[in-house]
């Protein structure tokens, strides 16, 4: 004789629930998640850190000063200068360069100048110096005069004070009936180097040859070259 081995409280054999789909055992509960503070607020800082260091460069790339540029006429030696033969302008701040302040426009009035100051150049105290502040081995005569010159176009590596170099200056010539140009390169003679600053573009003053300065003033590039030994 079988006995019935049904469990009390059980559901009937065969029993199906939600259609004849088995009942889904429970899952179990499940672990409440980790949460990592450290990870979270070193992430924040390095977010902060980012941005203080953008706002630093944008700042420092965007300093810029107003000094004194020549303006429109090139001045010549031992001339009484006035404070309207100046211009304003804005370069970046270069702590190595002795530029003219614009606020201090005013005091070159009535002063005279010992050296050629070429249109459209940045003055700089050295230009206004006397010439016996310039360094021993310049010849006699000589005028010094601010120059740019673009990356390439000058000796890499050391450029000291007293150094001498073969100044070239470029040359524009409209061809005939102003169909297109023709340029070239000539020698100028030798200059000796005054002051640099440490730029891609070379800004420096240079003592040059007195009749050689409208030459240079005038050249559309200029290129320094210097002969070893």
């Amino acid at each position: 004789m079988s006995k019935d081995r049904t469990i009390p409280g059980a559901p009937p054999a065969g029993a199906v629930f939600g259609g004849g789909r088995a009942v889904a055992a429970s899952r179990l509960p499940s672990a409440p998640r980790e949460r990592k503070p450290a990870l979270a607020a070193l992430a924040v800082l390095l977010i902060l850190a980012g941005a203080l260091a953008t706002m630093l460069l944008v700042t420092q790339s965007g300093h810029r000063v107003s000094v004194v540029r020549v303006g429109g006429a090139t001045i010549a030696a031992e001339s009484t200068l006035t404070a309207g033969e100046f211009v304003e302008t804005s370069v970046a701040q270069d702590n190595d360069i002795k530029y003219i302040p614009w606020d201090q426009v005013g005091s070159l009035n009535k002063r005279v100048t010992y050296n050629t100051l070429v249109k459209g150049s940045l003055l700089t105290s050295d230009m206004l110096t006397d010439q016996s502040a310039v360094p021993t081995g310049v010849a006699p005569g000589s005028t010094l005069m601010g120059v740019q010159i673009k990356q390439g176009h000058y000796p890499t590596g050391q450029m000291y004070a007293g150094d001498k170099f073969t100044l070239y200056a470029q040359t524009t010539t409209p061809g005939p009936n102003g169909q297109g140009t023709t340029t070239a390169w000539a020698e100028l003679g030798t200059v000796t180097l005054v002051t640099r600053d440490n730029a891609e573009t070379l800004t420096a003053t240079v003592a040059v040859p007195s009749d050689k300065v409208l030459a240079i003033a005038n050249a559309s590039d200029l290129m320094l070259t210097k002969t070893s030994g």
